[in-house]
């Protein structure tokens, strides 16, 4: 029913912990597509740690560092399920996430949830997408483009569409605009069952990390005004353009405050920004 697509680069410490998410998964019919971006052969590894399930796919890109855009398009065309969505391999679901998201899927073609971040260190939480919530939203591109976290979405197979070759940085933003521009929104259920780890290293939070994200933003922009659009339709290029020319703004703010407030978080700064 379900396709997971998990790109594996250095993951050797944190890979078993995703998978274990979906082992207990109370929804059980998934597979999960394991990618290799590293050279690392990750079945023989998840094997060595006593984890092996037929329900585990495993491919590589052939490359080291390629980017989880580029692992993710190696692994969507071995995706059987009827559904597909991502997971990063140091970040983990809550047990009951397939379960809350695919009845919401079914109805609307894509649905994600409330994703929880946290502190990979302390296990402390840093807060939610969205906030607090009472009940499913129905997310325009508007509303979406507000948001200063991640939104993952499980989307039925025949609206998910390749991630764009060259986009690294926000990669998961672009993605999400384009499905909200195919669908018209996206629902969030009010449960966040999506565990995001905060984790210094890692793609989004390297050093100079935030000056690649403002190459990428500028390019986007640039992109949205005088080039291809990401193939969004007129109302919604403008909508796009202007969410990430604030957002530019917002990591030129966040780069400001990091000279002299090491350690702060992207997400912990933005908390408290209002775009």
């Amino acid at each position: 029913m379900i396709s997971v697509i998990i790109p594996a680069f250095r993951a050797e410490a944190t890979l078993k912990r995703a998978v274990l998410s979906l082992v207990g998964q109370t929804l059980s019919d998934w597979q999960a597509v394991i990618v290799s971006d590293d050279g690392v052969e990750y079945r023989g590894l998840l094997a060595s740690q006593g984890l092996s399930d037929p329900r585990l796919t495993f491919t590589s890109t052939g490359g080291t560092g390629t980017g989880c855009h580029n692992a993710r398009n190696f692994g969507l065309p071995l995706a059987i399920g009827d559904y597909v969505t991502q997971l990063d391999a140091d970040d983990q679901f809550a047990t009951s996430r397939f379960a809350d998201l695919l009845p919401l899927a079914e109805q609307y073609g894509a649905a994600a949830d409330n994703l929880l971040m946290i502190h990979e260190e302390t296990e402390l939480p840093i807060g939610t997408t969205i906030g607090k919530m009472s009940k499913v939203l129905h997310l325009t591109l508007a509303y979406f483009m507000k948001l200063n976290a991640p939104l993952v979405p499980l989307i039925r197979k025949d609206h998910v569409l390749p991630r764009v070759i060259g986009v690294e940085f926000s990669e998961d933003v672009i993605a999400n605009i384009q499905l909200i521009d195919r669908i018209g929104t996206v629902a969030v259920t009010n449960t966040s069952s999506y565990i995001y780890r905060i984790r210094q290293g890692s793609v989004a939070n390297s050093e100079g990390s935030n000056y690649k994200f403002e190459r990428g933003y500028t390019d986007y922009i640039t992109r949205l005004e005088i080039g291809d659009g990401f193939g969004l339709s007129s109302d919604n290029r403008l909508i796009a353009r202007d969410g990430l020319i604030a957002k530019r703004e917002l990591n030129r703010a966040y780069i400001d405050e990091v000279k002299t407030n090491l350690g702060l978080s992207f997400f912990e700064f933005s908390q408290n920004w209002k775009l």
